[in-house]
């Protein structure tokens, strides 16, 4: 048996726009295990407004680093570790800049990389919605949000390039629900799913 973990926040949580959440027949994590067949055992570990390192003055126990340890010591041995983290830190106040989440996603991936021993699958988040501005959450992804979500695909590249791990980017086949901008439509997570699964089929893994 292979077992594959996937790390993130509420888009591989599954959550559902301004309440729920996708059920097993839906969510990419769940459609992916299906996909990939019984010799495959896939992890959720998705947390709605989860962040790459950064302590959420309002919500508290979102900081993936706080949890990322004990997390993976819970299920390893591993054979795959799926991250996508970064929309969270994106939030307005945590005054968000490509290079300040970069630098939390690539501390993430390498205490993945170490405490494993096994291959991290880097997947860049969504982008936020072009129409962010006439949703509820606006005043919490303002336009500077919007523009810093369409830099982190290739910001993430890099880190993957730098650490030498695989890479894939979910706005290639995902897409936000556009009645928040954020989270992803019911399509996005069977469309991520197929991809996914093709990417690790080519991993080898």
């Amino acid at each position: 048996m292979k077992h594959i973990l996937c790390f993130g926040d509420s888009n591989t949580y599954g959550f559902i726009p301004f309440g729920g959440r996708y059920g097993d027949d839906v969510r990419w994590t769940m459609t992916l295990a299906r996909l990939l067949g019984p010799e495959y055992v896939v992890h959720e570990e998705g947390q709605n407004a989860r962040t790459t390192s950064l302590d959420d003055p309002f919500e508290p126990y979102k900081n993936a680093l706080d949890y990322i340890i004990p997390c993976l010591e819970s299920h390893v041995p591993l054979d795959l570790t799926i991250l996508m983290l970064g929309t969270n830190d994106m939030k307005e106040y945590f005054r968000p800049s490509v290079e300040k989440i970069t630098g939390g996603i690539r501390r993430l991936t390498q205490i993945i990389l170490d405490v494993t021993q096994a291959p991290v699958l880097l997947v860049s988040p969504i982008h936020i919605g072009d129409t962010m501005a006439s949703t509820p959450c606006a005043p919490t992804f303002p336009p500077a949000s919007v523009e810093i979500s369409k830099k982190l695909g290739g910001a993430y590249k890099g880190v993957a390039a730098e650490l030498e791990t695989s890479f894939l980017d979910a706005a290639d086949y995902a897409e936000a629900d556009p009645s928040d901008c954020l989270h992803f439509t019911a399509e996005s997570h069977q469309r991520l799913a197929e991809a996914l699964c093709e990417k690790i089929r080519e991993m080898g893994v």
